[in-house]
């Protein structure tokens, strides 16, 4: 046995310890709740998640409440002039007459 191969136990805990696991639909698999985004253009995106719905909130002062569309899934969202596209650790902002903002989380 190697020497990296008899620490590998002591130090893999410490090292997930500070990781989080982000379900497929953006949003922390252990928590229910918010995510937060990096946008381009210097925007922020918060998404606060109830039940079948998601609140999305931007920097600019853009904000709207879209349930799931279609209905049943967790990573597509709209409600009028805006539109959520949620993948993984990326979620795409759509509202009408604006540019569509790419976002990390």
């Amino acid at each position: 046995m190697t020497l990296s191969r008899s620490f590998l136990p002591l130090i893999l805990p410490i090292v997930l310890a500070g990781c989080q696991s982000i379900g497929f639909d953006g949003f922390p698999s252990s928590q229910g709740g918010d995510a937060r985004y990096r946008c381009s253009d210097n925007v922020t995106l918060t998404l606060e998640r109830a039940g079948a719905t998601v609140t999305a909130s931007d920097s600019r002062g853009y904000s709207a409440t879209m349930p799931a569309s279609p209905a049943g899934q967790k990573v597509r969202y709209a409600e009028g002039i805006h539109a959520l596209i949620l993948e993984g650790r990326s979620a795409t902002w759509f509202v009408s007459g604006q540019k569509p903002m790419v976002c990390t989380r």
